[in-house]
């Protein structure tokens, strides 16, 4: 099995997944990561470490691994799925997922985005306030 290069950087190691399993497999890949529907070893899938990730790290770690991968390839096939982390517990899925909705300007017509802005992490409400085309999420009222 080919592994990524010690050293690449996450974006380079998900361009070259994308070059050699297709893209489309990947961001099916990504899709299934963070919806939760697939584990860090799924021998279905590719090698985990394609990804940046590890295998046994805490679960929530392969939920952000699969939103950093749509960050990089997307858009999403199913921003449903992106828009459903918004409400992950983990504040860096949820992070993670904003980013990828800012990028890839996935249309929130639930206003998910907008009730990050309350969020209990800071980097969570900045990146929501950023998706919400605000010009300077530091100064945006909360």
């Amino acid at each position: 099995m080919t592994l990524p290069a010690p050293g690449d950087r996450p974006r380079a190691r998900i361009i070259t997944a994308c070059e050699l399993f297709g893209r489309d497999r990947v961001v099916a890949w990504c899709e299934a990561l963070l919806s939760g529907s697939a584990r860090d070893d799924d021998p279905a899938w590719p090698d985990i470490s394609w990804l940046g990730g590890t295998i046994g790290w805490p679960t929530a770690w392969r939920r952000v691994w699969g939103a950093r991968g749509l960050l990089h390839i997307g858009p999403a096939a199913h921003p449903e799925i992106v828009l459903d982390a918004l409400s992950d517990d983990a504040w860096r899925v949820r992070e993670m997922a904003l980013k990828v909705i800012t990028a890839h300007g996935i249309d929130d017509s639930r206003g998910a985005v907008e009730a990050c802005t309350s969020d209990p992490n800071e980097r969570v409400r900045y990146q929501a306030w950023r998706a919400l085309g605000h010009p300077d999420p530091g100064t945006a009222s909360r």
